[in-house]
């Protein structure tokens, strides 16, 4: 009961200069809360009730300075985002522009079956600006002009809403059913509300298993600003304080405070915030710190509670936001504004009455280094989140270490301006101080927040900045509160930027790998038998990706300037087994590019681009290029016999009209070659007459097999001259055109 003792002592001096009561019949030394609180009521002129509100931890507001005003803690009625029924829980009020979920008010099953689940939803306690935006499970929603939402809820989800006029002409209409207990009469003036109905229909095959959690953006509570007052010096405007239907939106931390502070009203009963008498606030304090904030672009979003929060926790939380403290002086509600301010007078030793005291530093656990600042992010699904630590490196070098804070920002929603904020506390932290001065009584003009100069001795001259007052009725004495006001301080909180944290999701990385420049090798060659030739490009080598599902090829003609995906013509999707590609349909001695790329489950790679490289030439057996037409090649990849080498035998039967004509060729390929090695063959049909006509290729890799009709050929492929001078295309298949062989595995 110490400080309530001292606190009896202050406010009875006070009140005795004010009435000309007794000392004895005012207030003794025991009085009670109830007790100060009415002989406050007396000298102010603000309710019992309302001082009584403005308790912390059970120590008197009046008389407090700024060293006492403690960071505001985070609202004890839970989190903004989460969409709640607890009849327990104060009304919400939301500021600025952020995201809330509100106070379910009202639930009911109806129709048949329960078919239907209406809910209304208090959003805010008072008038809002807009309702803006609706999210089901965190997915933006939109409704037509019947309720009915559109899109994936579609036939689901209904919604109504209101922003809380006074009053309101008609309460909240269900979109569909008729839900018993909710009547014309529940009209919510004055709140923002939102009624959603639920759709479970069982025959239907997209139905609603459970509620989608719902939480809606919005323009929340207006308020009075006196620079749009004209009633108000410097003001213009049709802005009246008390008069809610004049009020307008705004994100600044301190009109916030100022509304709060003069309470909000609806038909004559305070609905929330402290109600003090216009008359009891310093408008001019706030007028000040709204100004700043508009030069700092520091703003205010988020939720406060009207219980359990207190009123003076949440007046702190709004102007924290702001850089600012709140004070109550004299039962007048003021605010101490972060800003350069030059020094008003000087204290010297003739000013000081008996002893005073100053600390040349704060204790050790109080002189932090670094803060870690919390904001509630718009990025992070509104939830509050830490930015990265703002440090002074030289305040850590000095203290030979870190000593790092975390401080909750709860209504800023910027993290620069946390940044700045957090920079700001550390800074404060460090300055010298407190310092207890008695004065003489022509010092009792000055306000809290005022700077003045400290000169006690001489070679003693600080800056300081008054955070207390108490006065002495009976002698006139005026005590301050005092402590050191750097500069430079300033200027640097001012220059700081936050980092935000990494939005934390779960993130597939299906992209696919390049393939590398060791996978494949590119070269230009010419490929036949006896003395005829055709130009190609050849790809040799393997897929180097093992979750690789397919090999794509393509080629093009060079030239200086083409784009990565400039120009290019199919060459072929093929298995990822592939060790060999070849390119017959090019120009002779001309230069080509390859890319190669990956396919992983549907997912292409980027292009490896090989070359350039030029084609091989042109020949025939007779010299000239007049049988072109009839002239292709096939390669063959054989498999490993048992001695490790391969003899190659193949037919080459002409077709016409898919029929087997007559044998053209069949002779031994190639012998000894190496399993995996690569052949190929050319054919120059110099006897054909003209026209489509089909080759089927067969061939074998067992060294004992000999001749074209030997009944252990396999079908290799076919390839296709559709006329004279076009050119080939091949393929392969289980059968040839003519049946009755089965396929290996061609190079085509």
């Amino acid at each position: 009961m110490k400080v309530l003792k001292v606190a009896a002592i202050v406010i009875g001096a006070v009140a005795l200069a004010a009435t000309g009561v007794g000392l004895a019949a005012g207030f003794g030394l025991g009085a009670g809360i109830s007790t100060l609180a009415a002989g406050a009521a007396t000298l102010t002129g603000i309710s019992a009730s309302v001082f009584s509100a403005v308790l912390i931890g059970g120590v008197l507001a009046i008389g407090m300075g700024i060293a006492e005003a403690l960071t505001p803690k985070t609202s004890q009625g839970g989190s903004q985002t989460k969409w709640k029924a607890d009849p327990y829980a104060g009304l919400p009020y939301p500021m600025g522009r952020t995201l809330v979920a509100g106070n379910i008010v009202y639930r009911r099953g109806h129709g048949s079956n329960n078919t239907y689940e209406t809910f209304v939803t208090i959003l805010s306690c008072v008038t809002a600006a807009s309702i803006d935006a609706t999210f089901m499970n965190k997915t933006t929603v939109t409704f037509d002009g019947g309720g009915n939402a559109n899109g994936t809820y579609r036939n689901q989800v209904y919604q109504r809403t209101q922003l809380g006029r006074m009053p309101e002409p008609t309460a909240l209409v269900p979109p569909i059913g008729s839900p018993t207990g909710w009547t014309s009469a529940h009209k919510l003036s004055g709140m923002a509300a939102v009624m959603n109905t639920f759709v479970y229909d069982t025959k239907s095959s997209n139905q609603l298993t459970s509620e989608p959690t719902p939480a809606w953006i919005g323009h929340w509570a207006k308020v009075w600003d006196p620079r749009l007052d004209s009633t108000y010096p410097g003001g213009n405007g049709t802005c009246r304080p008390l008069q809610e239907d004049t009020y307008v939106w705004s994100e600044d931390p301190h009109l916030h405070a100022l509304t709060w502070c003069l309470g909000r009203w609806a038909n004559g009963k305070k609905v929330c915030g402290i109600g003090a008498p216009l008359a009891a606030i310093d408008v001019g304090a706030f007028v000040e710190g709204a100004n700043l904030n508009a030069a700092r672009g520091w703003t205010l979003g988020g939720q406060i509670v009207t219980r359990p929060d207190t009123l003076w926790n949440s007046l702190k939380a709004m102007l924290q936001a702001g850089g600012a403290t709140p004070v109550l002086v004299g039962g007048v509600f003021s605010c101490v504004n972060r800003a350069p301010r030059v020094s008003l007078a000087t204290i010297t030793r003739q000013d000081i009455v008996g002893d005073c005291t100053f600390s040349g530093t704060q204790p050790r656990r109080s002189r932090i280094n670094g803060v870690i600042p919390m904001y509630r992010s718009e990025a992070h699904d509104w939830e509050i989140v830490s930015a990265s630590a703002v440090t002074v490196p030289s305040f850590a070098a000095f203290d030979g270490g870190e000593r790092i804070k975390e401080i909750q920002y709860p209504l800023a929603q910027n993290v620069n301006q946390v940044a700045q904020l957090a920079a700001y506390d550390i800074c404060d932290a460090r300055e010298a101080g407190p310092g207890s001065v008695p004065l003489k009584p022509w010092w009792l003009n000055y306000r809290i927040g005022d700077c003045v100069t400290f000169e006690p001795e001489d070679g003693l001259s600080v800056k300081t900045l008054l955070t207390g007052r108490s006065l002495d009725a009976q002698t006139g004495v005026v005590t301050y509160t005092i402590k050191t006001e750097t500069d430079g301080k300033h200027a640097f909180a001012l220059g700081q930027s936050g980092v935000a944290p990494p939005t934390a999701s779960l993130t597939y990385d299906n992209s696919v790998a390049t393939p590398d420049n060791d996978d494949w090798t590119l070269s230009g060659v010419s490929v036949g038998t006896d003395g005829s030739s055709i130009p190609t490009l050849t790809i040799t080598g393997s897929c180097g990706n093992p979750s690789a599902d397919a090999v794509l090829f393509d080629f093009r003609p060079y030239a200086e300037g083409l784009g990565a995906e400039d120009a290019w013509i199919i060459g072929g999707t093929e298995a990822p087994v592939v060790t060999t590609k070849l390119f017959p349909a090019v120009t002779p001695n001309t230069a080509y590019q390859v890319s190669i790329r990956y396919r992983v489950r549907g997912v292409v790679s980027d292009r490896l681009i090989l070359g350039p490289v030029t084609a091989g030439s042109l020949g025939t057996a007779g010299g000239t290029q007049s049988a072109i037409a009839n002239s292709f090649f096939i390669g063959l990849s054989p498999s490993a016999a048992a001695d490790g080498t391969v003899t190659i035998h193949a037919g080459l039967r002409r077709y016409a009209d898919g029929h087997a004509d007559v044998a053209v060729n069949g002779a031994t390929i190639a012998s000894g070659l190496a399993a995996g090695s690569v052949t190929s063959i050319a054919y120059d049909d110099f006897g054909r007459a003209g026209g489509a006509v089909t080759y089927a290729l067969y061939a074998d890799d067992i060294d004992a097999h000999t001749g074209p009709a030997h009944p252990g050929r396999h079908y290799v492929g076919y390839v296709i001259i559709p006329a004279a001078g076009s050119p080939p295309a091949s393929g392969g298949g289980t059968t040839p055109p003519g049946g009755g062989y089965r396929q290996i595995s061609p190079e085509l």
